[in-house]
């Protein structure tokens, strides 16, 4: 088996391990930026071989991420610090209003919709995936400090942060202690 040399999309190290069978469809994390992500995610080959300042520390497939990816996970309002469970499906977030139909009720910030963005959690192929989609609300989505484009699709992680109208909330692993809005 031979060295398999990868550059990390996020921070643009490069990465090397020892080849092992399947290590393709194997979590990798970048020691440096601890990005993760599939290992076929990740520049392989010789566009690899661009990467800036790898070093001979090991790279490790991280199997134990992939068992716990089962996590419909939860959302965290920053300015309030309250925690909102998640459940398989569809998750619509908006404002608090008499009329809103939201799923998850946050905040009365004026700048969100009533119906403002959906989560959607699903089960793919490694697990719970999260994907966020623009509904056509009437204010910008931001995604990390990024505009999202209107009907996109894309796919969360969590720490990710979703401003929504003047409000950041933070998609997380579940929390059995915080305290819960339901």
């Amino acid at each position: 088996m031979g060295k398999i040399y990868l550059v990390c999309p996020n921070c643009r190290t490069r990465l090397s391990f020892t080849e092992v069978p399947g290590y393709q469809e194997k979590i990798v994390e970048c020691p440096i930026c601890h990005f993760k992500a599939l290992a076929n995610v990740y520049q392989s080959g010789a566009a690899a071989q661009g990467g800036q300042g790898s070093n001979d520390d090991v790279t490790h497939l991280q199997d134990d991420l992939l068992q716990g990816k089962n996590d419909p996970g939860q959302i965290r309002v920053a300015t309030t610090g309250q925690h909102c469970p998640l459940k398989l499906g569809k998750n619509v977030i908006g404002r608090i209003a008499k009329s809103g139909k939201a799923d998850i009720q946050i905040t009365h910030d004026e700048y969100m919709s009533r119906q403002h963005a959906l989560i959607d959690v699903v089960k793919g192929p490694h697990g719970i995936e999260h994907h966020l989609v623009e509904i056509n609300s009437k204010n910008i989505i931001l995604l990390n400090g990024k505009p999202i484009q209107r009907k996109d699709i894309l796919q969360l992680k969590f720490g990710d942060c979703m401003r929504l109208g003047m409000t950041d909330v933070y998609l997380e692993e579940t929390d059995e202690e915080a305290t819960q809005i339901v």
